[in-house]
């Protein structure tokens, strides 16, 4: 319930938020304002004198010297500033010296104004109008852009203003899903604390709601010029609602038929919100007392916990290292999208089990492998037919990704075999050396691997074994010759997914 007690709470958190970010940190971004609008004045200064100097030789070499000269290196903002004022002084001077361009003076004099203006702003003052320069595209959502691509400039989606998106929500579940979680769209990450104080939630209300709504009491106490509150409260109102959408060129956009030669243009984005409870949900699976009830239930025990399991899913990763890139919910699932199977019961054959086995490198896997591997087998005779090099950067892009693909293939291959054995520590009794005996079980912490764990060097051991058998399959084709230098560079590659990987198998148990 909106009351005066109410306001005071996030009228306060609005402040510790921005106390947060601290003081000299805000001062110096500030600087960068002010040191960019002096920037601009002078080359709006130099762009003045130009139809000016034809004929006249003199006010060239003026000007020309004045152009030359450098502050010094290393110096701060505040003397980058000075030394911009300095330079802007000596133009308005060789303007004065040559009649010409009177208007100088009073551009600096309303310049330096601005400029003491600015200064004389409080932290609370500085920050907001830091959050109001860079806060385009930053707003609470629910349905994600860049999920679909990490640079994607198109707009996200908050499907909670949109009636027709609640319309069967009742009787349906759908990517609109009523949900207290709100994902955060921003146009870079440097820029998601601005999104991150709207996605703050006080007794069930966003404060970008609040702001969206009307701004004007949750901000009257940061500042006492009512101009700068009425700015502030349109602006923050404009901002969040977004309502200028657009898509990219990036994003994906399906042509649906309605009628004959016509149609729907259809933009699908992902719901980082439905997507983020549903990762919620398989991550409970491992906290108790869930976790006691599954074990209960394997060693066939009675439990008078219900346990639901979600079999054949998978997980599409997106982004690369720094997940929170596309969208803060994004970050905090480590880049997975969790992905269950929408197909009715199949049939399907069962999965080998690795107890008895000494390897994993096998006829079974290059099967398994076969289109990722078949896929850069193809690349590189191209590149070799063609006599390309593969350093050029972009051609070692698509290779990298090719070889990522293979990677995926064969951590979901692992993770389907492990799902399929029976007992957890089911490695412990394995034939598999004790490196691949962690690959499928990570979280083991018995005395066997203890030294193995100490410096990962099992994983290093275990991509060079992939990097030489990779380059063994690859070779099967007789028009490449692969030597040892591409194994390397396969192990390398393998080694770095092979990292995230395992991280994320030892977070998720």
């Amino acid at each position: 319930m909106i009351n005066d007690s109410f306001i005071s709470d996030v009228q306060r958190i609005i402040r510790e938020f921005i106390d947060a970010v601290g003081e000299s940190k805000i001062e110096a971004r500030t600087l960068e304002k002010l040191e960019s609008i002096h920037k601009t004045m002078l080359n709006d200064f130099y762009e003045q004198f130009k139809p000016n100097l034809k004929g006249n030789k003199a006010l060239k070499d003026e000007l020309l010297i004045i152009k030359k000269r450098k502050v010094e290196k290393g110096a701060d903002k505040q003397r980058k500033i000075d030394f911009i004022n300095q330079l802007m002084a000596e133009l308005i001077a060789t303007a004065s010296k040559f009649d010409v361009l009177p208007n100088l003076k009073f551009l600096h004099k309303k310049l330096k104004e601005e400029a003491k203006y600015i200064q004389s702003w409080n932290i609370y003052e500085q920050w907001i109008d830091w959050a109001l320069t860079f806060g385009d595209c930053s707003y609470l959502a629910t349905h994600i852009a860049k999920l679909t691509h990490s640079s994607s400039k198109g707009s996200s989606i908050d499907s909670r203003y949109f009636d027709s998106c609640s319309k069967y929500s009742d009787s349906y579940l759908t990517t609109s899903q009523q949900t207290t979680l709100l994902d955060t769209a921003y146009p870079d990450n440097k820029y998601s604390s601005i999104s991150q104080l709207y996605n703050i939630n006080v007794d069930g209300y966003f404060i970008g709601d609040l702001l969206r709504k009307n701004g004007r009491e949750y901000l009257c106490h940061l500042t006492n010029d009512l101009k700068l509150l009425n700015y502030w409260v349109e602006s923050f109102s404009q901002k969040i609602k977004d309502e200028n959408k657009q898509s990219y060129f990036l994003n994906k956009q399906i042509y649906f038929p309605v009628v004959q030669n016509e149609y729907h243009l259809l933009l699908p984005l992902i719901s980082s919100s439905l997507a983020h409870d549903i990762h919620l949900e398989h991550k409970n699976r491992f906290d108790e007392p869930l976790k006691s009830a599954f074990e209960q239930q394997k060693d066939k025990k009675y439990t008078n916990i219900t346990v639901v399991r979600y079999p054949n899913k998978a997980y599409l990763h997106v982004t690369g290292s720094n997940h929170s890139n596309a969208s803060s919910l994004n970050g905090k699932r480590g880049g997975r999208m969790p992905l269950m199977a929408a197909l009715p019961p199949m049939w399907n054959t069962q999965l080998p089990s690795y107890a008895d086995k000494n390897s994993i490198f096998s006829k079974l896997l290059a099967y398994e492998l076969r289109e990722e591997i078949t896929d850069l087998s193809n690349y590189l005779i191209l590149l070799k037919k063609k006599d390309l090099s593969v350093s050029e950067p972009k051609r070692n892009a698509v290779i990298l990704n090719k070889l990522r693909a293979i990677n995926s293939q064969l951590f979901n291959y692992l993770e389907g075999v492990n799902d399929a054995e029976a007992n957890n520590g089911w490695t412990i009794i394995s034939k598999l050396e004790v490196e691949y005996q962690l690959l499928f079980e990570p979280w083991r912490d018995d005395e066997a691997v203890k030294i193995c764990k100490v410096n990962n060097d099992w994983q290093v051991k275990i991509s060079k074994d992939f990097g030489r058998w990779l380059n063994q399959q690859l070779n099967k084709n007789k028009r490449l010759k692969l030597t040892p230098v591409q194994a390397v560079l396969w192990s390398d590659c393998f080694l770095m997914d092979l990292k995230e990987f395992i991280a994320v198998k030892e977070i998720e148990l």
